[in-house]
């Protein structure tokens, strides 16, 4: 029997994508660069970094999501094949534009080199995701075994051990680098499934998983104000405490702000007909946002600095305005990632099939 999806889980993949672009408006499009060094830290100052820290959780949401889904899908290799291709595509595709178009922006080898991201390095989630695919199979067999009680054991291990106990100690015990690797990926997937047998939050209603996410947000942007460095003195926790102490993937805050985010999502329910079609519609697009804007030319040439003018406006228009041109950048790859999806619908069939026919292929 094949399961129903969860749209409500769908239409947070797609919202974290969102957030995700407006984390790179925000931190490489200058906002928060200008903002920091102002002499006068504001209402932008904190209106801006109340949306970053509102949305910083979501990478963690994918890689939860991840794992949170595993237990309703068959692994499909053909299913990672075209995860790679998608990858490869934009990787090399749009090297290959900067070569042909933006003058002294990319070699001939860099196209070449583009052409194998998880290797290059281009992408560090894609990398980190591309490790971990080989270990999904032997990953969800330990899952399946485990009852309730070793489940329960699994997930309060993986919660001390990379999030609280590194954030109280304030050092990178377990080299999980804020979250920038495989193993902070691997540790999130194995997290969104041990919700998933759980049932974490399930008896929780939406009101409460909304008040823990933002209590989880005000938690962050508090340390980031109260022990942030100033003109006056410290104060004695300020001394021994970072501003940006729970400003981490890993972090106790941001890790629990995306489990409330996905406890409360999973509950809901999108209606059907045109609610429902435009979820299904956008959650496959969402991985090829990520993969267009965070180009690393594009990074460097298009996306470095471009939108730090907005620190200059009053609060309400500065934090609107990356909003507006998250949303541009959002709107504006999904339309090319929707073209690129067309086309792969059209071309990768045939070229599995190929590759499945030579895996049986009688050997001489």
């Amino acid at each position: 029997m094949i399961q129903k999806r969860n749209l409500g889980v769908d239409l947070l993949r797609s919202l974290s994508m969102f957030m995700v672009v407006v984390l790179h408006v925000l931190g490489q499009g200058g906002i928060l660069t200008a903002l920091d060094a102002a002499p006068v830290r504001g209402g932008s100052f904190v209106l801006c970094w109340l949306l970053e820290l509102a949305c910083y959780c979501a990478v963690d949401c994918f890689g939860l999501i991840s794992g949170y889904v595993s237990q309703s899908q068959r692994f499909e290799w053909e299913k990672h094949f075209a995860t790679w291709a998608q990858a490869a595509f934009y990787s090399a595709g749009i090297t290959l534009l900067f070569r042909l178009f933006v003058p002294g922006a990319a070699r001939f080898r860099d196209v070449l080199k583009a052409c194998f991201p998880a290797l290059t390095g281009q992408y560090w989630y894609f990398t980190a995701y591309f490790c971990l695919m080989f270990f999904l199979p032997f990953l969800n067999i330990l899952l399946s075994h485990l009852d309730r009680a070793q489940t329960k054991s699994l997930m309060a291990a993986l919660l001390a051990l990379f999030s609280l106990v590194p954030t109280a100690l304030d050092k990178d015990l377990f080299f999980t680098r804020a979250g920038y690797t495989f193993l902070w990926l691997t540790v999130l997937y194995l997290l969104g499934a041990c919700v998933r047998k759980l049932d974490l939050l399930g008896r929780a209603s939406a009101r409460a998983c909304l008040a823990g996410y933002f209590l989880c947000v005000l938690a962050a942007l508090g340390m980031k104000l109260l022990f942030r460095p100033g003109p006056g003195p410290l104060t004695p926790m300020g001394r021994f405490l970072r501003p940006d102490l729970l400003v981490s993937y890993t972090s106790p805050a941001i890790l629990l702000s995306a489990l409330f985010l996905l406890a409360l999502f999973r509950k809901l329910r999108v209606p059907e007909g045109r609610p429902a079609r435009t979820v299904n519609f956008l959650a496959p697009l969402a991985f090829g946002v990520y993969l267009i804007h965070t180009h690393p030319l594009i990074w460097n040439f298009v996306l470095r600095d471009r939108f730090a003018a907005l620190a200059q406006l009053p609060p309400l228009l500065c934090a609107g305005g990356a909003l507006l041109a998250a949303g541009g950048i959002f709107l504006a790859c999904t339309a090319v990632e929707l073209c690129r999806h067309r086309l792969f619908l059209r071309l990768l069939p045939p070229v599995t099939a190929g590759l499945r026919r030579l895996a049986k292929a009688p050997q001489p």
